[in-house]
This record gives C-alpha cells, structure tokens and sequence, in this order.
C-alpha cells in the first residue's frame, strides 16, 4: 500500500508515543522499563508529551533540560513551579503512568483547529491577521 509506519512499544502509553516519535519515517521503537533511563532521559524535556513551549520554558528558566533532569528533581520543586501539572510530567518521565489503552475509540466531543504563532500576539493588527 506504500504507507510507513512508526510504532513506538514500551511498557506505558506516554514512553510508547514517544517512541513513535523518535525514529521517523518507518521504524518500530522498544523501550523497556530496563532501557527507559538509556533511551529516554537525554532526549530534551519538549520531548516528552505535554510538555509544550510554554512548560519547557519554565522547567529550563530552573535549569532542568533533559526528561533525565526532570525526573530527578526534586518533587516539591515542581508542584511549587508548575502545581499539580508538574508532579503528572515528574511521572512520566519516571515511567509511572499506569492509564490504560483505551480499546475502543470515543465519540468526538468537538472539533477544532489551531495555530501557533512564531511570536506572541501583542497587537490587535496581528492578532486580526492571524484569525
């Protein structure tokens, strides 16, 4: 069918879609909870699912640049920067998220569409221009 495919298997959902991510086009990435440290902790914390612009930004204004130096920081360093948001990113980049596959698709509650801006909108011109 010419169709290629990047699959990422690993012991939990966040590592498995990161591993789907890493090598692209067409390729199958394992990551095991014995190779997770190896495979995941250099990558830059964007890397790592929600873990936008925004949040990389603050994690890096604190020194903390790869998912190995997110992981291994101090926990309460987190919540006190990022709330609870920071304590759900400090475990996926241990490993520990246990929510499952969901087996079947959900009915879409709504659609949408976004866009990200190459810098923040300031002015209503630009904003008007972006819309």
């Amino acid at each position: 069918m010419g169709l290629t495919v990047s699959i990422g298997v690993s012991f939990n959902k966040i590592f498995a879609k990161l591993g789907s991510d890493l090598k692209k086009p067409d390729a199958i990435t394992e990551i095991t909870e014995d190779s997770f440290k190896e495979k995941i902790w250099g990558l830059d914390c964007s890397e790592l699912i929600y873990c936008g612009p925004a949040t990389t930004k603050k994690l890096n204004r604190v020194g903390i640049r790869t998912i190995g130096q997110l992981a291994q920081t101090d926990l309460s360093v987190l919540k006190n920067r990022l709330g609870k948001y920071g304590e759900t990113i400090w475990h996926f980049a241990n490993g520990r998220n246990t929510d499952a596959v969901s087996p079947k698709p959900q009915e879409n509650k709504g659609y949408g569409n976004s866009v990200t801006t190459a810098q923040d909108v300031e002015t209503k011109d630009y904003a008007h221009q972006v819309l």
